[in-house]
């Protein structure tokens, strides 16, 4: 295991979890005790047992990698969130986080003095591919149309999941519809077009990372530098590892 760090400047650290795979009852138990009131009633509020646990364990992952980082208890962490519901961390301005979870894992994404977005998805939940012609740009519908075979839903939520960093690492919701942009998502280097000045903008940096089969992250930060994105696989209260925790 290596120590948690506060990530360096022109770096972003994105840590993911296996949800699923935490029982521990002592560790369950651990996890509940660190979350605020608000945010216990709210994952207890899910109906399915699965969403009750995926919620307590992606909240108790962010307490866990901040507390890490700031060296306060997890438990005394403030969060609030901006007009458009973006999460953020009182008191600490030069810490910024985002975080996802879907289909039993969860990711948390950290850097400093940038606003960032993070998203994780499942590749095998059942996903109508044609809705990409509702919200996607014309030409991202287009190169997922054309795909070839199992290219298609691949090339699908390589899309999807970059607009969904990128919408929420500029923190205003759906208000910024999903067809105003566009990724160049079957290329080397991931670039966003907007349509309304058909512009590229190269502040606008992204990272894909598949951490295991069948699930698939990516990452939107903007910096008028280069920034280095660092993978870690994360257990809150148990540890942080490069390389796939047990």
């Amino acid at each position: 295991m290596i120590t948690p760090y506060f990530p360096e400047s022109g770096q972003i650290h994105v840590f993911y979890t296996r949800a699923a795979r935490i029982s521990d009852p002592c560790l369950l138990k651990q996890y509940r005790a660190c979350l605020a009131p608000a945010e216990l009633r709210k994952s207890d509020r899910y109906l399915k047992q699965s969403d009750r646990h995926l919620s307590l364990v992606s909240r108790a992952l962010v307490r866990y990698l901040i507390a890490e980082v700031t060296r306060q208890e997890p438990q005394s962490l403030c969060f609030s969130t901006n007009e458009h519901g973006k999460p953020f961390l009182v008191g600490f301005p030069k810490i910024h986080f985002n975080l996802s979870h879907s289909h039993g894992a969860a990711v948390c994404a950290l850097c400093r003095n940038a606003a960032v977005g993070v998203d994780v998805e499942d590749l095998g939940r059942h996903t109508d591919l044609s809705i990409a012609d509702r919200f996607f740009s014309s030409f991202e519908a287009a190169l997922v149309s054309k795909a070839p075979g199992a290219e298609k839903r691949k090339l699908f939520f390589d899309i999807w999941t970059l607009k969904e960093a990128y919408i929420k690492a500029v923190g205003k919701g759906l208000s910024i519809p999903l067809n105003s942009f566009s990724f160049n998502a079957n290329e080397t280097e991931i670039q966003i077009t907007f349509s309304d000045t058909g512009q590229a903008d190269p502040m606008w940096q992204f990272s894909q990372w598949r951490p295991e089969p069948g699930k698939i992250v990516a990452v939107a930060v903007r910096s008028a530098s280069p920034v280095v994105f660092k993978h870690f696989w994360c257990v809150p209260f148990v540890g942080i590892s490069p390389n796939p925790c047990p």
